[in-house]
């Protein structure tokens, strides 16, 4: 039995004595006898170090598949998670791509029906000042309605916002803005010359459909000025020694893209379609782009978007709510 015992123990200690052994026997001598230039390595615990390696790149298991860990904001998401917020800005992405679609559509009507913009008011502002200093005091008036409209429609998508949620988008604007846009295209049809109500409700509807663009996709999709900026912001940094050669943030660089590439294909399509089919420019155009916005406002699920409830800050790269 004794014997046994020393059979087991002898290994134990060969394998305990082993590492400190060949250290000893693979460092150079200490003191005087040391040579020239040589100074003791940093004692390293190479069994912790290896699980802690093992620890940092095997992510933890669940069910025998491993995980995949991703970094966002400081906090550390789930395959799940990633996988879910790469649907959401999917799906942002698309229905970005489809407003600035229809907002170029909508804008060569405006440019050659109306010879204004409803769906932003830098264009008619300055129309307005321009027939202030000429005297031309009922377009100023005109111009004035519609900006005066655009706000209230804005404001209008703010209080419900406010007061009913999630419901506004699709129990109250998705007929609101379809309507307004069918009885619009009415209106100009049944009498050409009176511009002002088929105007005023056209921007009314718009700043609607502009904040809804900006709550669920996080960006300004009638902004193409700004998405082109950005981008231009983007591959500057990207190149420029002084910037750090910033790498390009892929979610703002494709949103960005979307917004443009969008709000083109729209214009040319808008022309396409009126010179294929010149009788959309006096009815029947406005009719299918408010239809189609109505269609969309009862799809969209803020949720499968991943904005929830909460009213949107827009980020700095607009492509997220804060």
């Amino acid at each position: 039995m004794r014997q046994r015992r020393q059979a087991l123990l002898i290994p134990a200690a060969v394998a305990l004595l082993l590492p400190t052994a060949s250290s000893l026997a693979l460092a150079p001598p200490a003191g005087p006898l040391a040579p020239r230039g040589w100074s003791p390595a940093r004692p390293t615990r190479p069994a912790h170090n290896a699980i802690s390696a093992i620890r940092a790149i095997r992510a933890p298991s669940c069910g025998g598949a491993a995980w995949r860990h991703r970094k966002t904001n400081g906090v550390v998401l789930s395959s799940s998670a990633v996988a879910q917020e790469s649907r959401q800005f999917t799906n942002k992405k698309r229905v970005a791509t489809l407003m600035a679609f229809m907002t170029g559509w909508a804008d060569y009507l405006f440019v050659t029906k109306f010879n204004f913009f409803a769906t932003m008011m830098t264009g008619n502002s300055m129309k307005m000042a321009v027939a202030f200093v000429e005297q031309r005091y009922a377009d100023m008036v005109f111009f004035a309605a519609v900006i005066c409209s655009y706000i209230l429609g804005v404001g209008a998508f703010r209080r419900a916002e406010l007061s009913y949620k999630d419901k506004a988008l699709n129990g109250l604007f998705a007929p609101l803005v379809a309507g307004a846009f069918i009885y619009s295209d009415y209106l100009s049809w049944a009498n050409p010359a009176n511009r002002w109500i088929p105007a005023s409700l056209l921007a009314f509807s718009w700043g609607i459909v502009n904040q809804v663009g900006s709550e669920v996709t996080g960006t300004l999709v009638f902004v193409v000025t700004g998405a082109m900026t950005r981008l231009s912001n983007m591959l500057v940094d990207r190149i420029s020694r002084t910037s750090g050669r910033k790498k390009i943030p892929k979610e703002g660089f494709l949103m960005s893209l979307s917004v443009i590439s969008g709000f083109i294909f729209g214009a040319g399509w808008s022309a396409f379609l009126l010179r294929k089919v010149p009788m959309l420019g006096q009815r029947g155009a406005f009719s299918i782009i408010g239809a189609l916005y109505g269609i969309l406002f009862l799809w969209l699920d803020r949720e499968q978007l991943g904005q929830g409830n909460k009213l949107c800050e827009i980020s700095a790269d607009e492509v997220d709510c804060k």
